[in-house]
């Protein structure tokens, strides 16, 4: 018999997409699957229940209740407590994967063992429209010492999608560096997927598309994009950028410590940037949170290694150098000539918020 998957949704509303991403789960071709279904007290578990009734592997699912309300973060960390399978797949309820997805990942997985296999996906509308996506360029086997994935990310400027879900994890992997959600916040997966690519000693990144990523404007992101970020979404993010500040103290001596770097400086120059364009906050709360945003809690190389990134990383330092008052001046005049989509690019920013 094949080893068991445990493919893991939390469940909240989405209650017009809910049945046909239901479907599509339970209608893998892959055959030893466990089912784990977060009831995170949304509007649509009434259909939950009845399409997991009618269907022939309604055995194979057990549904999770968490009592009230905790996020998605929370809801991720109820799959992670309760899987009994080898490996981990995860998605949104509002998403859709093809038939063959987990059997595509395992075979993967089987040809060449690695800590998780990420896949492609294609992204469309309500009306099931296609109009984006992500797609890895080549069948892409990354492995080796001293957290190479990591490096390939950070060291080599290669991307590695930041969405949690449509990757196939080796659960031992999860468990053996504790790798969680942070309870509480909306947008779950940045931190979670930065752990992953600190601590995975390999990975494989395949073309194929294996998922159909549902743009739901009633959803946080869409929510989000929408209005600008809200109090507490920037506060998370900000959060996410000290909580990685953190994570890598221990990598300071490391030769890809720099990049480590360079990706939080950019990522907190863009949530400053997004934070001055939000009509949800107020003049005040706009500049108090940019003077956080903008003051990361960086903890300098050990070494005098100078790479690729050097001259990046030094104009990003002399830029995080300045007094408070000039960065969120600097931020402001980027907003007055709107650059967003400029610093969207170089900042490399792809994710599903």
């Amino acid at each position: 018999m094949k080893d068991k998957i445990t493919l893991g949704i939390p469940i909240y509303n989405a209650r017009d997409l809910i049945e046909q991403t239901l479907l599509s789960v339970l209608n893998q071709t892959y055959t030893n699957i466990e089912y784990i279904f977060v009831d995170d007290k949304g509007n649509s578990m009434d259909v939950v229940r009845r399409v997991v009734s009618e269907h022939p592997r309604k055995s194979a699912v057990r549904i999770i209740d968490q009592k009230q309300n905790q996020g998605i973060g929370a809801a991720r960390n109820a799959i992670l407590d309760n899987t009994t399978g080898k490996y981990l797949f995860t998605m949104d309820c509002d998403d859709v994967i093809v038939p063959n997805c987990l059997e595509l990942l395992y075979n993967k997985m089987q040809e060449h063992p690695v800590d998780f296999v990420a896949a492609s996906f294609v992204q469309i509308n309500m009306d099931s429209k296609q109009y984006g996506g992500w797609q890895y360029k080549e069948d892409k086997l990354v492995e080796g010492i001293n957290h190479p994935v990591a490096r390939y990310r950070y060291a080599q400027k290669h991307e590695i999608y930041v969405a949690a879900w449509n990757k196939l994890y080796d659960v031992s992997f999860l468990q053996k560096y504790n790798i969680r959600c942070k309870v509480g916040h909306f947008n779950e997966d940045p931190w979670f997927t930065y752990q992953v690519i600190i601590n995975a000693s390999s990975c494989r990144l395949i073309p194929d598309c294996t998922l159909f990523y549902t743009t739901n404007p009633k959803s946080v992101s869409g929510l989000s994009a929408a209005k600008g970020y809200s109090e507490v979404i920037a506060r998370q993010y900000i959060d996410i950028e000290q909580l990685k500040s953190a994570y890598i103290r221990p990598l300071a001596g490391c030769s890809f410590y720099r990049g480590l770097l360079i990706d939080i400086m950019k990522m907190s120059a863009y949530h400053a940037y997004r934070i001055g364009t939000s009509s949800s906050l107020t003049k005040d709360l706009q500049r108090e949170l940019q003077m956080i945003a903008l003051n990361p809690p960086l903890t300098l190389p050990l070494n005098n290694y100078i790479g690729g990134k050097s001259l990046m990383y030094h104009m990003l330092r002399m830029f995080f150098a300045l007094p408070t008052k000039c960065k969120v001046g600097l931020i402001q005049i980027a907003i007055t000539l709107r650059l967003q989509q400029n610093i969207r690019r170089w900042v490399g920013f792809h994710h599903k918020q």
